[in-house]
């Protein structure tokens, strides 16, 4: 009896040793890939949608779920007329974004972009409940280019001094945009009301370099200084640094940092 559990054991030993084709094998799928890759959601929004809380709800969602490896970026752009009205969270740095990727206004909200990239139909924007398959794909490419950032806040002059360290190519380009969190103020709520202290997220104030879309990465690092717009709060801020595609604008790395946090932090390949 031992001799045939011998027997039937090196069987069931051999088989489970079985030489699988590479095409054939179940391999596992590791939902947050290893990678120092930053990725960037831009936010379309604007107070006056009533579907844009579920949206940032679904942003809000995704930066949990993949922590500093997704940036939040809440863009209200004067182009469309869900922005307008009594209250401003305007800034001419996001109508230049939404205007590239070809918003207009009569572009639905809510609705946004995973790291500018458009899709095979040449579309940047696409609804809220499709942002993390649209993200998860974009985490498969684990390539990217280095980046690294420092930033000091003067509060006299209310003024933020970077230098942004990177391993740069001809052909791309490095931006600084500043945004705000908790800004408090008015948004219109699905059930038809009107919040007044309702906390928009992550909100892009000002971009440096005059325009959000930067300059051209030269050499292996970048100096600049940009103000705080009037009425920001120092504390809510932040500065998000970008790689990005000098054709067509697609954002290769990000990095974002805290004002409150001087020592520098690095994205490195």
């Amino acid at each position: 009896m031992q001799r045939i559990f011998s027997i039937l054991s090196l069987v069931f030993l051999l088989a489970a040793c079985e030489v699988i084709d590479p095409s054939d094998r179940l391999l596992p799928v590791d939902a947050v890939p290893q990678s120092s890759r930053r990725h960037v959601l831009l936010e379309f929004t604007g107070f006056r949608c009533v579907n844009c809380p579920s949206a940032e709800a679904t942003a809000l969602e995704l930066q949990s779920l993949y922590a500093d490896r997704l940036i939040v970026v809440a863009l209200h752009p004067a182009s469309n007329p869900f922005t307008k009205g009594l209250y401003d969270y305007t800034c001419p740095a996001a109508d230049s974004v939404y205007r590239y990727a070809g918003g207009t206004a009569s572009t639905p909200f809510p609705t946004g972009s995973i790291n500018l990239t458009a899709d095979a139909e040449g579309r940047y924007f696409s609804d809220h409940e499709l942002w993390g398959a649209a993200l998860l794909q974009a985490m498969q490419d684990t390539v990217c280019p280095s980046l690294a950032l420092t930033a000091t806040l003067d509060t006299a002059a209310r003024r933020v001094d970077a230098r942004i360290t990177y391993s740069a190519r001809d052909d791309m380009r490095v931006a600084l945009w500043l945004i705000e969190d908790s800004v408090v103020g008015a948004q219109a709520m699905p059930d038809a009301t009107v919040r007044m202290d309702y906390p928009h997220r992550h909100v892009l104030r000002t971009a440096a370099f005059d325009t959000p879309f930067g300059i051209a990465a030269t050499g292996d690092a970048t100096a600049t200084s940009l103000l705080l717009p009037e009425g920001c709060n120092a504390a809510h801020c932040s500065v998000v640094a970008l790689l990005l595609n000098a054709t067509n604008y697609q954002i290769l790395n990000a990095y974002e940092t805290k004002l409150s946090t001087p020592a520098a932090l690095c994205a490195k390949h």
